[in-house]
C-alpha cells in the first residue's frame, strides 16, 4: 500500500514537472551591470515555471567560467525573493556558478522579489493559502513545480551563455520596440 501511495504522489508530482514543461519557453539571460560585480559576471535570468509563468532569477559566474564549471542552484524560502546580486556574489568569488531562483509572490520581508504569482510585479508575502481549495491551484505546488524546472533552467544558462548574451545596446533596442519580454530576449 505504502508503495502503491509512493507511486501516485511520484507520478502525480511528474505530471506537474512534465505539464511546466511542455509550456516552457526558452530560458534568457541578459547581463546585468557588467562593471559593477567584477571579477563576478551577472545576468538578470528568466525562466518558465509552473503553467508557464516566467520566474525571474540571477545567473552568477566568475569571470573565468567555462560550460564545465560546477553550478549551485539556490532556493530562496518563503517570505524571501532573489534579492539584490550582491548578497549572492560569495559562491562565485569561489569559482563556482549560481543560479538563484526568485520566489513568486515573495520578497519584502528579508529581501526582495521580483516575480508576482499571476497579477505580475511583487507581491505581499502573506500568500501561504493562495489556491489551497486544490492541490493543482495551490501555491506551493506552483512554486515547487518552479524550483524543480528551475534545475534544469539553470543547466541550460550555463551551456547557453557564450551565444545568448545580449548588449546593452540591443536590449535597449529590443525595449524600444516591443515588449519587455522581447527586450529579454524572447519571442
Amino acid at each position: 500500500l505504502l508503495s502503491e501511495f509512493v507511486y501516485v504522489a511520484g507520478q502525480w508530482w511528474a505530471d506537474r514537472i512534465a505539464a511546466a514543461r511542455a509550456l516552457a519557453r526558452p530560458p534568457q539571460t541578459v547581463k546585468h551591470e557588467p562593471d559593477v560585480y567584477s571579477p563576478v559576471e551577472v545576468f538578470d535570468a528568466e525562466f518558465s515555471g509552473a503553467g508557464g509563468d516566467r520566474i525571474k532569477a540571477w545567473y552568477l559566474r566568475p569571470q573565468a567560467a567555462t560550460p564545465g564549471t560546477p553550478t549551485i542552484v539556490k532556493f530562496i524560502g518563503y517570505g524571501g525573493g532573489r534579492g539584490v546580486p550582491a548578497e549572492h556574489v560569495l559562491l562565485p568569488a569561489l569559482g563556482y556558478a549560481l543560479f538563484v531562483m526568485d520566489s513568486r509572490g515573495q520578497g519584502g520581508r528579508w529581501s526582495s522579489g521580483a516575480t508576482g504569482d499571476g497579477t505580475g510585479g511583487r507581491e505581499n508575502s502573506l500568500v501561504m493559502t493562495r489556491g489551497s481549495a486544490s492541490p493543482d491551484t495551490y501555491y506551493y505546488t506552483r512554486m515547487f513545480t518552479d524550483a524543480a524546472v528551475c534545475t534544469t533552467s539553470a543547466v541550460a544558462a550555463r551551456g547557453m551563455w557564450q551565444s545568448t548574451q545580449l548588449s546593452s545596446a540591443r536590449v535597449a533596442r529590443r525595449a524600444a520596440s516591443g515588449t519587455a519580454h522581447e527586450a529579454a530576449g524572447g519571442e
